[in-house]
């Protein structure tokens, strides 16, 4: 071996120190810092959302103010989506936090919203659902909640027709 070369075995040593550093902090799911698991946060906060969605369909569908059959229908896909992600999570957790509702939760609305605030809410909640499904590490969800983005997308494009 010459000056300044680095036998083969200090490098494989090397390696395999930094690897073993970096996968230290790796604990499989007891790292999450938190009392229920990421997946459960992220089914929380949907159904939260869905939660809002369907008070705010309830109120156009009440005021009459967008196409009846249309709004009725949508309503119960987020009723349909709703009970499904109710049945995702794990038995032993409920489906909200006991924790009080934060300062940063939307207030029920005052007045329904028509046709087009129907169709932002619609896709910003689908562009939600790309996060959300990236979120989680189990497969099965991530695809319930891709499909409900997909659903969701659906609704705007109709809505935006209406």
């Amino acid at each position: 071996m010459g000056i300044g070369c680095v036998s083969r075995r200090t490098v494989l040593g090397a390696t395999a120190a930094v690897g073993a550093v970096g996968l230290a902090g790796c604990g499989g799911g007891d790292w999450y810092p938190s009392d229920v698991t990421p997946e459960v946060h992220v089914l929380r906060a949907v159904i939260r959302e869905k939660e809002r969605m369907v008070a705010r369909y309830e109120a156009a569908i009440s005021e009459g103010v967008g196409p009846r059959d249309l709004l009725e229908r949508f309503l119960e896909h987020h009723l349909a989506h709703m009970d499904a992600l109710l049945e995702s999570l794990p038995e032993d957790v409920p489906p909200v936090a006991s924790a009080s509702p934060s300062a940063t939760e939307e207030p029920p609305p005052d007045t329904a919203p028509g046709t087009a605030g129907l169709r932002v809410l619609e896709a910003a909640a689908t562009s939600a659902r790309l996060d959300q499904a990236g979120a989680v590490t189990e497969p099965g969800l991530a695809q319930l909640i891709s499909s409900i983005g997909a659903c969701e997308a659906g609704h705007a494009h109709l809505l935006a027709e209406a």
